[in-house]
């Protein structure tokens, strides 16, 4: 009996220690694998983040680099449009000096002063006008024997510039261009020379000069940098006085001994500019890095008919601090994330470090929602700029036209009248009269355009009023009743009766009047000529008025269509249209709160005009 207590006690006493022990061994078995599981997944959230920020980062800044890249082909098309416009003003004008007997003269006779005087004169009054930064002529044998800046000390005249490759092109090709340094006067610019002939032999050459400084000083207030390349890949033009006449790349001993016989750049050493490409994207883009490590995103366009090329240089250091901030957003909400998954598993374990992440992860979440909020308003910034460069680009392209148009006229009335006085004096009536009535199609032309002009900006003071489309079509009928008349062309209305519209008498008789010289313009070579002009009310949310107009001439070209009320988009030979008359219609359609459509038919082209609809006293108010 006394032994059964003992073994009782012993069994008690060696079943305490046994899961104790136990226990121990079993945590310090645990704590190696614990251990290993959390450096594993402290490395994987380590590189999760590190993922994430540099995606995050890379696609932040191509994105930033596709805008900068948009943005900059904007800016190309406006300065290459103006920088074409620009030089297309003077290639008619050496060709002008063809009309002047008095050229030809001196060109025969090439040792009369008194008659170099009177040439060079005669130059300088045509320069004066046209703009251009000298115009002068030479003898076959490339003398230089009158100029407009003849009594200017680095003139030409007197100098032999047989050596110049213009010279050898016109007498070779009838025209020749050049860009150098001038070699009397120092100062660079664009060379145009063309061949003067008499009887087909050619007797001399003329050549004008055109200065390019003032684009590059506009190109300094631009953003970004400017540079433009001649044909052998040497920056003749540049934002910036150390990039000026140094190459992109070393040029060949061929080039270099063509530069030394025609010396386009003067004395400038033409050391090769310290360029390196990084990268070239499918997109016409590259990137390149300068010698002082500056990175540049770089866009160009060939221009005058593809000889130079226009490039543009954007730092890529506000595009990478962009991208910088994206990545370091990416990483936040990566890690965010990683606390939002953390937060689930520890859910049940522990309350309170739930809370406290939950509170970790509101403020991030906060301040990832004011950056959120910060990158849109700059995005939206970004956008309204480019709008704003697309306006830009748009008046660019109406400004060189409206040059265009207007300079050459005006170059050809100076030197027609001139050539009247000339014939005038000789006797020569029949000349002389054949020069004044190509002064009167010129004043004709020049009246067409300022016409168009003086309506697009003429803007009525009086409120619209109630106007009556039966009035203002029979109104725009009795304008072209002689030219209907005169083409045969059948014209049938059918107007509602009682129909107003809200409107402004001239101007609503000015669209129409567009529209209806634009039907006469296309049945003009159809065997049906006819034109039908229908209005009607429509019935919808709002009451409105429709008046359609069309003709049973051909159909409107595709890509016309989608631009036709674009300024200058016409399918008229030139001269006999500007291009203005449906863009004007469709400004006039939108002032009255209406629209203007076109669309082809079957058998021809229909215009349609929607404009509110008076009601019956308000137009018994406001009748003419």
């Amino acid at each position: 009996m006394a032994d059964a207590p003992r073994l009782v006690l012993v069994d008690k006493m060696t079943e305490i220690p046994f899961p104790v022990s136990l226990k121990r061994r079993s945590e310090v078995g645990s704590t190696a694998p614990s251990s290993m599981r959390w450096l594993v997944r402290g490395i994987a959230a380590l590189a999760l983040v590190t993922a994430a920020s540099w995606l995050g980062y890379a696609l932040a800044f191509q994105r930033g680099l596709g805008h900068l890249h948009v943005a900059a082909q904007q800016r190309l098309a406006v300065e290459a449009a103006r920088l074409d416009g620009y030089l297309s003003r003077f290639e008619y004008l050496p060709s002008l000096l063809e009309t002047s007997p008095s050229v030809f003269k001196l060109l025969g006779d090439p040792a009369d002063p008194p008659l170099q005087q009177s040439v060079s004169m005669y130059l300088k009054s045509i320069n004066l006008l046209a703009g251009a930064d000298n115009l002068y002529v030479l003898s076959v044998s490339g003398e230089a024997l009158a100029a407009a800046d003849f009594d200017d000390a680095g003139t030409p005249v007197g100098r032999n510039l047989s050596y110049r490759p213009y010279v050898s092109e016109a007498l070779a090709r009838g025209r020749g261009a050049f860009f150098g340094v001038g070699i009397t006067s120092a100062r660079a610019g664009y060379y145009l020379s063309y061949a003067l002939k008499e009887g087909g032999a050619t007797k001399g050459i003329a050549i004008v000069k055109i200065n390019l400084d003032s684009f590059e000083r506009g190109w300094r207030d631009l953003p970004g940098d400017a540079l433009l390349l001649d044909e052998r890949g040497v920056t003749i033009l540049a934002s910036r006085e150390a990039w000026r006449y140094r190459p992109i790349a070393a040029l060949s001993r061929e080039i270099l001994d063509d530069i030394a016989r025609s010396k386009p750049y003067a004395d400038y050493n033409l050391t090769p500019l310290d360029w390196t490409v990084v990268a070239r994207s499918e997109g016409g883009a590259a990137r390149v890095a300068t010698g002082n490590g500056t990175a540049y995103t770089i866009s160009e366009l060939p221009i005058n008919r593809g000889l130079w090329k226009l490039v543009l240089l954007d730092d890529e250091a506000p595009i990478r601090q962009t991208a910088l901030m994206i990545g370091t957003l990416s990483g936040l909400a990566s890690v965010v994330g990683l606390l939002a998954l953390g937060l689930v598993v520890q859910r049940r374990r522990e309350m309170r470090q739930r809370l406290a992440n939950q509170a970790a992860l509101q403020a991030a979440h906060d301040m990832l929602e004011t950056r959120v909020q910060e990158r849109t308003a700059e995005l939206r910034a970004a956008q309204d700029e480019l709008v704003h460069a697309g306006k830009l680009a748009a008046l660019g392209q109406m400004s060189a036209g409206i040059v265009h148009e207007l300079n050459q006229p005006l170059a050809a009335l100076q030197t027609a009248a001139d050539n009247a006085v000339l014939l005038v004096d000789r006797g020569s009536i029949a000349d002389a009269r054949g020069n004044l009535t190509r002064i009167g199609e010129l004043v004709r032309r020049l009246g067409r355009l300022t016409g168009q002009l003086r309506v697009f900006a003429y803007k009525s003071s009086s409120p619209l009023g109630a106007i009556s489309v039966e009035q203002a079509v029979s109104e725009t009928l009795k304008i072209f009743a002689a030219r209907i008349k005169e083409s045969g062309v059948s014209v049938a209305t059918n107007i509602e009766a009682d129909l107003n519209v809200v409107a402004d008498q001239t101007r609503l008789e000015q669209l129409l009047c567009n529209i209806v010289a634009n039907a006469l313009d296309a049945v003009e070579g159809v065997e049906r000529k006819s034109i039908v002009i229908r209005a009607t009310r429509e019935e919808g949310h709002a009451a409105r008025c429709r008046i359609a107009i069309s003709n049973s001439g051909p159909s409107i070209a595709p890509d016309v269509l989608r631009r036709m009320f674009e300024p200058f988009v016409t399918t008229k030979p030139a001269g006999k249209g500007l291009g203005l008359g449906l863009m004007l219609s469709n400004h006039i359609a939108r002032s009255f709160g209406g629209a203007l459509h076109g669309r082809n038919l079957p058998d021809g082209a229909e215009f349609v005009v929607i404009l509110p609809l008076a009601e019956m006293t308000e137009a018994a108010s406001h009748g003419r």
